[in-house]
């Protein structure tokens, strides 16, 4: 049997591989679209770059104005990360599941 903390680290490392390859195709499209002086936020306001950082309590912190060239490789390393966290994540769960079916046997 796999564990519950496997079972759903795969499931938040798929969702970020998810989220992150939408927002690639997101700003890919707005590039090509645009000069990249005017891609603008939800609320028409042009941005002259993205937001890192981590954005609750006291101890939140944010650069702004990460270059948009910079965004490419940021979010492709991000999805990289995650799938190779997956295939490490797969093989803990298929060992979990030999070791439960050695553990009947």
């Amino acid at each position: 049997m796999i564990s519950r903390e496997v079972a759903t680290d795969i499931a938040f490392a798929y969702r970020e591989v998810e989220t992150a390859e939408k927002l690639l195709a997101d700003v890919k499209d707005a590039m090509e679209r645009f000069n990249a002086k005017d891609i603008r936020d939800a609320f028409g306001r042009r941005q002259n770059g993205l937001q890192l950082g981590v954005p609750s309590g006291d101890s939140g912190h944010r650069i702004f104005d990460v270059p948009w060239p910079l965004a490419l490789p940021i979010i492709e390393a991000h999805i990289a990360h995650h799938k190779t966290r997956i295939a490490l994540l797969s093989q803990t769960a298929a060992e979990q599941v030999a070791g439960a079916r050695a553990g009947a046997a």
